[in-house]
Order: C-alpha cells, then structure tokens, then sequence
C-alpha cells in the first residue's frame, strides 16, 4: 500500500529565526522591516484550499497560534478547513529547541506553548488537534515527551531517507507515531527532501517531487509547503498574478502526478488510524 499526505504549515509570511529572539520575525525584504506579516498566509491558504478541494484531497494543516488568530479576524478559517485535518504548528513559530535562536525554552515553558497552541486551533476550528509539526522541525525528546502527556496522537518533526522504496511512520519511545517529511532521490538521483519550497524559489521542478514518490514502492509519502510560498518567495518577494498561477499550476503538476502513480491521498490522522489498526 502506498499512501500520500499533503501537508501545509500555515505560520507568518516568510518567516525566519533571529539568534535572541523568541518569535519568529518575517523576512525584511526591500523594506527591512521584520515585524510579524500575515497578508500572505492568508491569501496563500485560500488559493492552496481552492487547488484541494477542485482535486478532491484532504490534506492536513499545521497551524501556527498567532497566525491563525490573524487570518480568522478576515476569513472564516472553519469552514475554509472544514474538508481538511487541522493541526499544531507553536504559537510563534518558537524554536522549540534553540538550536538556531539560542533561547533555551524550559519543560514547562514547552509545555505551555503546545498547551496554548491546541487551545487556539481548538478555538478556531472547533476541533480539537491531534498532530504537531515543530517550527523549523526543531523537536527534542522533551518536546515530544510533552506531546504524548498533552494528549497529541502524532508528531511530523522529522526527517527520515526512504530505504530500499519504502519509507513507513513508526511508534516513537514517547509514545507518538511519527509521520516524517521524506527523505529520497529524484530522477538524477541527487537527494531531495519532500518540502515544496525549492519548486516555489524555482530550485525545482514538479517533476522532481512525482519522482520521489515513483521510488516510493510501499508506505507513506509525507508531502509539505507553506501557506504563504503560494504567493511570496525569499527569493524574489511578492510574485505577481502570472507567478502565482504558475506557482499553482506546479503545485497541481505534483499532485496530479502522484495520484496517476496510484497513491492515496490521506490525512496525516487517517495514517495513524490505518497504523493502529495494523499493529491490533
């Protein structure tokens, strides 16, 4: 069996770690201003909802706290989701470990953000969470200790290379599934990790992405891009309407090419559901 699941982390426009600060500032830009930025997420998770539901597949969104509550202020973020999984992505797109920030967050300061995080989500959605994905994929065994004591199902904070065609979530010692983001090679056999956002900065093609998952001969390919990349890029900022319809026009490009392969697209919760069947 062979599964897919496309995955978005909604969180702050282009954002990026700052050594010494806690959250997360959005990139400068050409106005070097690094205040928190919303306007693309929001516009970004629309155009990405609007391609799901026209392909028909239910995917899962990783929500970032603060952003969450800026969209719903203009959007009715409920019904929006309401085909799709909703998850938790912090509450400020924290480094949850300081590996880049160097702000060292404690257990019980860990504890409360995962806390606030599913409460915002739960408010919002009306929903209450099962999944978390850390902010810059920064997840200890403490981070993930918390988790299972919080109640989360699954965690998609690492990254694991697909060995031999099959790459499978497993039961971590803290007692989460983890459904990793994909490890493999494309077609010219140089690595690839299975985040879109290098097609978005125009590093790499759809193609690419469709062939790793060809490679995939069993288990789950975990799929992952960011609201915002939809319409705005480090590289080149703002895109302009014809950049973002070919940046939708990839994005489906991937999609479709993975459904011809005969994958299944499923929620990141429905895989652990199939996972926890198997193992009863």
């Amino acid at each position: 069996m062979r599964n897919a699941v496309f995955t978005v982390d909604v969180d702050r426009d282009v954002n990026v770690a700052e050594e010494g600060r806690y959250d997360a500032a959005s990139s400068p830009g050409k106005t070097g201003e690094t205040a928190a930025r919303y306007t693309s997420s929001a516009r970004g998770l629309e155009l990405l909802v609007n391609v799901l539901d026209e392909l028909g597949i239910h995917a899962t969104f990783f929500l970032e706290g603060d952003t969450l509550r800026a969209l719903a202020k203009h959007t009715d973020v409920r019904s929006l989701l309401s085909k799709h999984e909703v998850a938790c992505h912090g509450v400020c797109h924290e480094d949850l470990t300081g590996e880049t920030t160097g702000i060292c967050l404690t257990g019980p300061e860990i504890a409360e953000i995962v806390r606030e995080s599913a409460s915002i989500v739960e408010d919002i959605s009306g929903r209450r969470p099962s999944g978390f994905r850390a902010p810059y994929l920064h997840a200890s065994s403490e981070t993930l200790a918390i988790l299972a004591k919080e109640g989360f199902r699954y965690d998609s904070s690492k990254v694991k290379r697909m060995e031999k065609g099959r790459i499978d979530p497993w039961r971590l010692d803290e007692g989460l599934w983890e459904l990793p983001v994909a490890e493999g090679k494309d077609a010219k056999r140089k690595r690839i990790v299975s985040y879109l956002w290098p097609m978005h900065e125009g590093e790499r093609s759809p193609s690419d992405y469709v062939a790793l998952a060809e490679s995939l001969k069993a288990g789950c390919l975990v799929l992952a891009t960011h609201s915002w990349h939809m319409v705005e890029t480090y590289g080149h900022g703002l895109l302009d309407e014809m950049q973002v319809e070919m940046n939708l026009w990839n994005l489906r490009r991937v999609l479709e090419g993975i459904a011809e392969l005969g994958m299944e697209f499923r929620t990141a919760d429905e895989v652990v559901d199939i996972m926890v069947r198997d193992r009863s």
